[in-house]
């Protein structure tokens, strides 16, 4: 009986762009400008998406007290 020979396996395909962290690229993304600007504003977003939990979180735990408290003090 003959064995099927497996595949030959291609490797993936490779676009255009280069990613931040690989090594071997001295400058890399860390020169670039537009690169500095998308990483300070994805930073900003970050920051205002914590907030947003942050502050739901509270609300929820407010609304929680005040069912709790109205239905001990009937």
């Amino acid at each position: 009986m003959a064995l099927p020979a497996p595949a030959p396996s291609t490797p993936p395909q490779v676009t255009g762009r280069r990613r931040c962290g690989v090594r071997g690229v001295r400058m890399g993304c860390f020169g670039d400008p537009e690169m500095k600007r998308r990483r300070r504003v994805a930073g900003y977003k970050a920051y205002a998406v914590k907030g947003k939990v942050k502050e739901s979180l509270r609300r929820g735990l407010r609304w929680f007290k005040r069912k709790c408290s109205r239905i001990l003090s009937f």
